[in-house]
């Protein structure tokens, strides 16, 4: 790796040097992984052996003025050239820190690759497979395990002033994402929250993956959110389907055959100019053991080639990643799925996703029980970490009536449990709020469903 160096100029570096003197936490995440031959200018590599030196005796990074201050003791020879590269790291800009940041984690990786690629080949060159692999995969985990996010950390009295004027410039409602149906917004305190994560618990075949597609489409009309919905069952092109056949509110049969009328048509392209750039539809497909990190790769790219960050992530659905790393069942795969997906979530997002129910003894088409957490397949654990809990309910009569249940378990911003009624139009893939209360059919209980209790007729008497 010595032959490596940074793919930006100096005044990059600079920049770097500068970053690695005044921001702790970003040193400790990546001068592990960074030497002083990647610096393609003499004295910003010296500079940065003397702060690895430093760090390591006083566990502590360097201050640029500590840094100038060791220039006295170089040989005379180089101390004012030196001298004079250095005096400049100080004022050298920090415009994009954030991209600073990004590239130079990139940059770690992309040589962590590098380094694992040509040590596994020469073991397996030299006929040590299992040593190739092992190192291979060692590596991967160093590479999956790099990141640089900020510590949550806040001055709690230093910062009032500013927790103040953040609280008076900003929108109470500006970071929920809105789901379109009323009731729903209003348990939620107006929407889905950035940082929160949402799980919808359904039986198969259900609507999981069409809410999810309503929940998109309302971001977007609604709100004018960016959206990524990362489609992990069926394939992307059905899900495109799918939010066609919503936007075209004509039956998703003739949809996705292209019949579609000219009016309609027409609407569409209007409809889909105005909303370009809000929606990316990203298919994992191809395997079987994706994981969060899979998604948070797509955001980085994202962001990397198209500076494009989403409000909103849609993962359609949770129970079909691994967690990282290796686990002893499935089970227990699961909880760390769903606890990398929170952890999605806390990066700045809005996550809604979706979870399978346990097959219940009852006929499903006949059950007008509402699901509960506590009837989630594998294990109710992996649901603990959600903001929202809530499930799916639907029954052979509400299917014949296009309606069915929402039943909001749990949030932890306002109260919950309380049951929803929806239009589910499934010819249209389009759940909507039912306006007219008395609209609404609850199937009950106590009574079969589809059973029409006759009036009893009295014996004649003489």
């Amino acid at each position: 790796m010595s032959e490596i160096i940074f793919p930006f100029g100096v005044e990059f570096q600079k920049s770097l040097l500068r970053l690695l003197s005044l921001d702790t936490g970003f040193a400790n995440a990546a001068m592990p992984y960074l030497e002083p031959a990647f610096f393609e200018n003499e004295a910003l590599g010296w500079a940065y052996a003397f702060m690895v030196r430093y760090s390591e005796e006083y566990n502590a990074v360097p201050s640029m003025m500590i840094v100038m201050e060791e220039t006295r003791k170089l040989d005379p020879s180089v101390r004012e050239v030196y001298q004079l590269t250095l005096e400049t790291v100080p004022i050298a800009s920090l415009t994009g820190e954030e991209w600073l940041k990004d590239q130079t984690i990139d940059f770690i990786k992309r040589n962590l690759f590098v380094t694992a690629f040509l040590e596994s080949k020469d073991l397996y060159n030299g006929g040590k497979t299992d040593d190739a692999y092992d190192c291979m995969m060692r590596e991967m985990e160093k590479i999956f395990n790099t990141a640089w996010s900020p510590p949550d950390r806040e001055w709690l009295f230093e910062e009032f002033n500013q927790r103040t004027s953040r609280r008076m410039s900003v929108d109470a409602q500006g970071d929920a994402i809105v789901t379109g149906i009323h009731d729903l917004d209003h348990l939620l305190g107006g929407g889905l929250n950035i940082g929160e994560m949402g799980i919808w618990v359904a039986y198969p075949k259900r609507g999981k993956t069409t809410l999810l597609t309503n929940h998109g489409v309302q971001a977007v009309r609604r709100g004018d959110h960016r959206v990524l919905h990362a489609v992990f069952e069926g394939s992307r092109s059905l899900v495109a389907n799918r939010y066609d056949t919503v936007f075209a509110q004509r039956e998703y049969s003739k949809v996705k055959r292209g019949e579609m009328d000219k009016e309609t048509y027409d609407r569409m392209q209007y409809d889909y100019q105005m909303y370009a750039g809000k929606l990316v539809l990203r298919g994992f497909t191809d395997k079987w053991d994706y994981t969060a990190a899979d998604i948070l790769e797509e955001v980085q790219d994202l962001k990397r080639i198209y500076d494009w960050v989403p409000s909103l992530i849609i993962v359609d659905y949770g129970d079909l990643l691994k967690g990282r790393g290796k686990y002893e069942n499935e089970t227990s795969s699961q909880r760390a799925a769903f606890r990398d997906l929170k952890s999605l979530a806390n990066r700045g997002y809005a996550l809604w996703t979706a979870s399978q129910a346990q097959r219940p003894k009852k006929d499903l088409d006949a059950d007008a029980e509402v699901l509960k957490s506590r009837n989630i397949a594998d294990c109710y654990d992996k649901v603990r970490v959600a903001d929202f809990i809530g499930s799916i309910n639907q029954t052979k009569e509400e299917r014949q009536v296009h309606q069915m249940r929402l039943y909001g378990e749990l949030y932890r911003e306002n109260e919950a449990d309380r049951v929803i009624s929806v239009s589910a139009d499934f010819a249209k893939m389009t759940i909507t709020a039912i306006r007219d209360p008395g609209a609404s059919v609850l199937p009950s209980a106590s009574v079969p469903l589809g059973y029409v209790k006759k009036p009893t007729q009295r014996k004649a008497t003489l």
